[in-house]
């Protein structure tokens, strides 16, 4: 039996502190003054995990800790992380805090926050800076976030980085980055001299590890896409949408995540979604080319269930024009808040789940050459090899749909085309692969969704 307000008012303190069920998940802990604090428990990547809820009772209500606790199972299940958000989040606030109200002493941490605070308004979300805050504090504070800043030194650096180095290359080269970043803030601001030990390259001859070549994102060999495809149209969710997305139009995680209704048209010969400079490959600036995208049958189907799962009503192909309109700026494929762009973990966990579901000791079943799981972005060298393999006639086209920048600098200057009329085609020949070339899936234009 759920936990009433008159049930939860009727809880004293005992001698230990004790918990009681409060219903799907969530949960009250008593302690021996009396104070309730939440507990929302939740799964992540498979583990039961405890996530306090920010504060407890009177202060957060019964219905808002049932809110929040819900909040929290539905981002685990998308894929994120909410307890490391929380203490990203956390984390932001308090090196914000410790910053201000220690910038005398000019320490790393206090110098990272006043940096993070300085860059957070030209990021475009805000989930960059709990990045910043996360890595800072997982893997650079421990050993020098107390250091003066004017005395953080090349090998201070190398020792910070060291483990994670080795452990987690991708990892700890974008932490090296920002590390980099602080330093040049706190040179910027006459805190130390103009030199920065965060420099990768200096770091090698200071003693940091070779890393291994660089391996391939891992993708799906391209006659395995139409079963994979098939499979993922039975997973629900938003993330699965967008993964169908990702994988029918060729498009990164990012131009997929932030694609909004109002990128649409329905003008030309075909449909196309027009994805503006600052977006592609995560630009700031406007430098480079926006990217037309043809929309093929079987694309539009999968906008057309994208909107009845954010609208809650029935959506039908042909009414795609004004019904895009009418969502103008919204994303296409929004996560549970409101207008929040979906994390790129939440398309990885949808791949994730479904090499899950195998025999016990069975291999995964989408999987690279190699035997390593396939990932989202490896969809995009599916595609490529696809067309290498069926049509190399096509491989300018195929560079065009892929967002490749010409080489040649002076080449790029004059070979402004961006082909797509042959893109047409071939986006709606690989649509037809992807979808197993089945009429219903691809020519599906005059069913609702």
């Amino acid at each position: 039996m759920a936990l009433t307000v008159k049930g939860l008012n009727a809880l004293k303190g005992r001698e230990k502190p004790y918990r009681v069920v409060a219903g799907k998940g969530l949960l009250v802990v008593v302690k021996p003054s009396g104070a309730k604090t939440w507990i929302a428990r939740i799964v992540i990547d498979g583990r039961r995990r405890d996530m306090g809820l920010g504060g407890g009772y009177p202060d957060i209500s019964l219905e808002q800790a049932r809110e929040r606790a819900k909040a929290a199972r539905t981002a685990a299940r998308e894929g994120d992380d909410p307890i490391r958000q929380a203490r990203a989040t956390k984390e932001v606030k308090r090196a914000q805090r410790t910053a201000e109200d220690t910038a005398n002493a000019r320490t790393f941490r206090a110098v990272a926050g006043l940096c993070i605070k300085a860059e957070t308004p030209g990021w475009k979300s805000p989930r960059t800076a709990q990045q910043w805050a996360s890595a800072l504090a997982r893997h650079i504070y421990p050993k020098i976030g107390d250091t003066p800043i004017a005395d953080v030194d090349r090998t201070a650096v190398r020792d910070a980085i060291g483990d994670v180095w080795v452990s987690a290359p991708a990892v700890a080269k974008k932490t090296l980055q920002y590390v980099a970043v602080i330093l040049r803030f706190a040179a910027a601001n006459g805190w130390r001299a103009n030199d920065n030990p965060a420099d990768p390259k200096m770091l090698r001859y200071a003693g940091l590890a070779p890393l291994r070549g660089k391996q391939k994102q891992p993708s799906l060999p391209w006659a395995k896409v139409p079963a994979f495809y098939n499979a993922l149209t039975k997973m629900d969710g938003v993330s699965a949408l967008a993964l169908r997305f990702l994988g029918l139009t060729a498009l990164r995680s990012g131009e997929v995540r932030q694609a909004r209704w109002a990128w649409l048209s329905f003008d030309g010969a075909m449909p196309v979604m027009t994805v503006p400079g600052e977006i592609m490959k995560g630009r700031k600036t406007a430098d480079i080319a926006a990217h037309r995208v043809p929309l093929a049958p079987a694309v539009l189907r999968v906008l057309a269930e994208a909107y009845a799962n954010a609208a809650g009503t029935e959506a039908r192909i042909e009414k795609l024009a004004a019904l895009a309109a009418m969502r103008g700026d919204a994303l296409i494929f929004p996560s549970r808040k409101k207008d929040v762009v979906l994390s790129d973990m939440a398309l990885s966990a949808v791949m994730r789940r479904m090499n899950a579901e195998r025999p016990e000791g069975a291999p995964a079943p989408w999987r690279d050459g190699d035997g390593r799981e396939a990932v989202p972005h490896g969809l995009r060298a599916s595609f490529s090899t696809w067309v290498d393999d069926t049509r190399p006639h096509e491989r300018e086209a195929a560079e065009r749909a892929l967002a490749h920048t010409i080489a040649n600098a002076a080449s790029a200057a004059y070979r402004r085309s961006d082909m797509l009329d042959r893109r047409i085609t071939l986006m709606n020949e690989w649509a037809a692969h992807c979808t197993g070339g089945r009429s219903d899936a691809v020519h599906g234009g005059a069913r609702s969704a």
